[in-house]
């Protein structure tokens, strides 16, 4: 699921017809100055990154004159926030309306079906707003095949206690946000603030639209403009998450990869299947191994990626070992995964009697992938006898050089 930045997400419920604000991106702070004296208004200045409470952590900013813009975007630009670089700023104008309210568009995992959220009570303390008062947000369910009809948008926003031409135009908005929110294959479309403006109009002020990535061939124009920095929803990728990328991109349709490398790891896990990974994840650190990369690899005719992802973790600095293997292989030969792996060990030129690899695999041509294994000196193998854990006990004893203390 990727996370569009406000920039683009606020074009996408404006191309709707839901009100927006006057804003543009910009890199410097002579640009913000610039554009807040050609604007003569007041503007708010936004981190462009993709993660939520910026106001409280200083990167929203107002500003009243073009040097206090230019103050503004000096303060943040070039900064971090959630580790999240700030390279751009979003400057729009500052709205100051007589009321807020939020809505979100999302999935319903219980339903299968859309469900909308709002609130006559939107702003920065929604969530609190939520947990205090669970009746301060309205939910309805959609209907996927009829969309979100008037009546129902006029009583979702009657339930929120809005009356008469505020409940007439934001019951408007809603069904515009729906329509936003199907077309663009998102899974989310939030707005807080939606604010209403002391003439009755409503705007979206801050928007966050989020999309299916599997519906990507759906929507590549939006992708195209999208301005952020590569990352995994909690912070741009290593460069070794892109290099994984990139090997998962020889061939999208086989082996969709699923790779996470984590600071002061010094073991590496490419354990496959969710469960199994967890199993192993968990055991490591219990007996006090520091992972440094989880992997997992869908089924298929994976050599090739097996092959290259190997190698790009062996190069990761610092590490004193691997772990690789799956509790069960049912639908393909594990020969095919051992074999990629095993080409990989080899052209590393390394000696795998003193970095220890464990692997743990079982299942259809075990006979032939515990041959390959064996052509490579110190390599070990463990079969159905053997648990995942047991593995993981194992390249945590040879790779600390002494016995194993369950933390």
């Amino acid at each position: 699921m990727t996370r569009f930045l406000e920039d683009l997400s606020l074009e996408i419920v404006a191309s709707h017809g839901v009100p927006t604000p006057r804003a543009t991106v910009v890199s410097s702070p002579p640009e913000a100055a610039t554009l807040t004296r050609e604007w003569n208004v007041p503007v708010v200045l936004k981190a462009l990154v993709p993660a939520g409470g910026r106001q409280k952590g200083g990167f929203v900013r107002f500003a009243a004159s073009p040097e206090e813009a230019a103050e503004a975007a000096e303060a943040m630009l070039g900064k971090q926030f959630k580790r999240f670089p700030v390279n751009s700023l979003l400057l729009s104008e500052r709205l100051d309306g007589r009321r807020e309210f939020f809505l979100s568009i999302t999935f319903d995992s219980v339903t299968r079906s859309p469900i909308v959220l709002f609130s006559s009570r939107g702003g920065v303390e929604i969530e609190q707003t939520a947990r205090e008062d669970s009746g301060a947000v309205v939910r309805r369910t959609v209907d996927m095949t009829l969309g979100l009809r008037e009546f129902e948008a006029r009583e979702i926003a009657a339930e929120a206690g809005l009356t008469g031409s505020s409940l007439l135009a934001t019951a408007s908005i809603l069904q515009r946000a729906y329509r936003a929110f199907r077309a663009s294959d998102a899974r989310m479309v939030e707005i807080n603030p939606l604010v209403e403006m002391s003439d009755g109009k409503i705007v979206a002020v801050s928007a966050v639209v989020n999309v299916d990535d599997q519906a990507r061939y759906r929507q590549e124009s939006l992708y195209a403009r999208n301005r952020q920095t590569p990352n995994n929803g909690w912070r741009p990728f290593t460069p070794l998450e892109l290099e994984m990328r990139a090997v998962d991109d020889l061939d999208p349709t086989i082996g969709n990869i699923r790779f996470n490398e984590f600071e002061g790891g010094d073991i590496a896990m490419m354990i496959t299947g969710g469960g199994g990974g967890l199993t192993a994840l968990d055991a490591m650190n219990r007996l006090g191994g520091k992972t440094a990369t989880t992997f997992d690899i869908k089924i298929g005719p994976i050599e090739e990626k097996m092959y290259r992802a190997t190698l790009a973790v062996l190069k990761r600095p610092g590490l004193r070992g691997l772990v690789a293997g799956a509790n069960f292989s049912n639908f393909t030969g594990i020969d095919i995964k051992v074999r990629g792996v095993v080409r990989a060990l080899r052209d590393s030129g390394m000696d795998f009697t003193r970095f220890p690899v464990v692997m743990r695999l079982c299942g259809p041509n075990q006979a032939v992938a515990q041959e390959l294994v064996a052509t490579v000196p110190g390599l070990e193998y463990l079969d159905e006898h053997y648990t995942l854990e047991d593995a993981v006990e194992r390249v945590v004893a040879r790779a600390y050089g002494g016995e194993v203390v369950a933390q």
